[in-house]
């Protein structure tokens, strides 16, 4: 798949070429004196504070006045923050600002200017560092358009330039990192929206083996289905029973230059691959099927972050796991009512064929415990609608669970704090074992999912259902990501609030969660 990239150029803000130009403005007239006056000189800026003030420039939240320069054949684009109250909070200002970045990109395109300049967003309080990743993931994710299948494609924004009023050297290694962290959103984008005729499990598998081949640190197994039937992982199986295409494990290993692989894994990902997901025998209704070919969301964000961790040369090793197949129907289709023997060797009743993704997963993070034995694990999958019940739109499930509590909480903050960062927000829900009633059965271990709908809880006894899965002997953590409700787009409601993403499609979210995790774990075992 091909990649569009954005050049982006650092230059002194005193002594840049005069082009089109982006400003982003407060609505309070006298927030902006001072920065407006840097950027465009003192006329200038006192003409744009009077149209403030005549109220024709209101400064709310992504309002755009696209405005003549003084410069000869020139714009700027003055696009609104809103108040310093609204944002008082600087995870929240940062991921307005990243989707004003984002909003001007696409709007300057629309005008067919394809560079445009950007201040530093200094007068805005944002530091060189951050101001790089928002103006980097803002442009990119931005102006991301899943147009592999269109015989004509738009022309795409080619160079941002950021005027610098201070430390040039961290803005430009920063928009560079987040440059290949946005390169890599929008491959797992490509890889999401892609549909399933195209993409089936071995598929998946080359697309993996493809970005093994990018990167030294990067290397690659595949485990077929004659390898998985050695590895006893007869949940997956059992799903990929009722289709035709092979279904299996894409593992790939990060390890940083200088390290052997070896040794002890700090980190483990592991991501849902249902390439295409009709429910089986329980099967969905049409409309609930239309879109079943992204329900391997999880997968593809996981090898987007493997991606970004490895583009931007973390000094941590991590491994991932993406177990893929089809849940598809024929004479073989596993069927409501089979008991199914996992990897781990806890028995499974089949309560509901369409509870199928958590099966593929069960087997795979028990794999990972068993080969790999990581400090932490995270996997990430379009698991339950009842997530979208529970949280909306906005903030993708977490629930996390380690043996020790201190570590627990220490561990969801982690998920938090990464996710503000990142713009990729999370808020968590409980994973007691006292939810363990509701997957009980009379003839197996456990079931794999809850059918009495009074009781609800759908997200959390997924989650616990996962859990039985992990050797909490030999993982410190273990964190779950429920991205059904935020992995893709479908209605404006997120699009509205971040406008970096697309307004259908593909979101990729986990990729830049993950990857900041993994920038925050090895940041901690440097610091000792």
């Amino acid at each position: 798949m091909s990649r569009h990239t954005i050049a982006f150029r650092v230059v002194d803000a005193h002594d840049a070429d005069w082009t089109h130009r982006m400003i982003a403005l407060y609505d309070d007239p006298a927030a902006n004196r001072s920065h407006l006056v840097a950027t465009l000189g003192e006329s200038h800026a006192e003409k744009v504070l009077e149209m403030m003030r005549q109220g024709y420039i209101l400064g709310s939240y992504k309002e755009f006045n696209l405005l003549p320069a003084e410069e000869p054949g020139k714009w700027v684009l003055f696009l609104g923050l809103g108040s310093r109250k609204q944002n008082s909070r600087r995870h929240r200002r940062n991921d307005r600002l990243r989707g004003l970045v984002a909003i001007a990109a696409r709007h300057f395109r629309r005008k067919g200017v394809l560079r445009f300049a950007v201040d530093d967003l200094s007068a805005m309080g944002v530091r060189p560092d951050r101001a790089g990743a928002i103006i980097a993931e803002g442009a990119i994710l931005g102006t991301y358009e899943f147009d592999l299948y269109l015989s004509k494609q738009k022309r795409q924004t080619e160079e941002v330039t950021v005027l610098c009023r201070g430390d040039k050297k961290a803005l430009a290694n920063t928009l560079e990192l987040h440059r290949s962290i946005g390169e890599s959103v929008c491959f797992a984008r490509d890889l999401i929206n892609m549909p399933s005729s195209d993409l089936r499990p071995m598929d998946f598998a080359d697309q993996v083996r493809s970005i093994a081949k990018e990167f030294d640190t990067l290397s690659c197994e595949i485990l077929g289905q004659s390898e998985m039937e050695a590895e006893h992982m007869g949940l997956h199986l059992a799903v990929a029973r009722g289709s035709n295409a092979e279904p299996c494990v894409c593992i790939l290993e990060y390890v940083p230059e200088g390290q052997s692989s070896d040794g002890e894994w700090p980190l483990a990902l592991v991501g849902k691959g249902v390439t295409f997901d009709s429910g089986g025998l329980d099967i969905k209704g049409s409309a609930g099927m239309r879109r079943m070919y992204r329900d391997m969301a999880g997968a593809g964000a996981v090898v987007g972050a493997m991606r970004a961790i490895a583009a931007c040369k973390l000094p941590i090793k991590v491994v991932a796991l993406m177990p893929c197949s089809e849940n598809m129907v024929n004479g073989e289709s596993f069927r409501p009512g089979d008991i199914l023997t996992s990897r781990k060797g806890l028995t499974v009743e089949v309560a509901n064929t369409d509870a199928e993704g958590r099966l593929l997963l069960a087997d795979s993070l028990t794999l990972v415990c068993d080969r790999y034995s990581p400090e932490s694990i995270i996997d990430a999958a379009t698991l339950t609608g009842a997530v979208r019940v529970a949280l909306g739109l906005f903030v993708t499930g977490l629930l996390t669970h380690s043996e020790d509590p201190d570590e627990d909480e220490d561990f969801a903050d982690l998920f938090t704090g990464a996710g503000r960062r990142a713009g990729e927000w999370v808020w968590r829900l409980p994973v007691d074992d006292d939810y363990k009633v509701q997957l009980g059965s009379r003839v197996a271990d456990i079931a794999n999912c809850n059918l009495d709908g009074k009781t609800g809880a759908g997200t959390i006894t997924a989650a616990v259902f996962l859990k039985q899965f992990i050797d909490f002997e030999k993982v410190k953590r273990w964190g779950h990501l429920d991205i059904a409700a935020t992995a893709f787009m479908e209605r404006t409601a997120i699009y509205n609030r971040s406008p970096y993403h697309p307004k259908e499609g593909a979101t990729a979210i986990g990729v830049r969660l993950m990857t900041e995790i993994t920038r925050m774990l090895a940041a901690k075992r440097d610091a000792g």
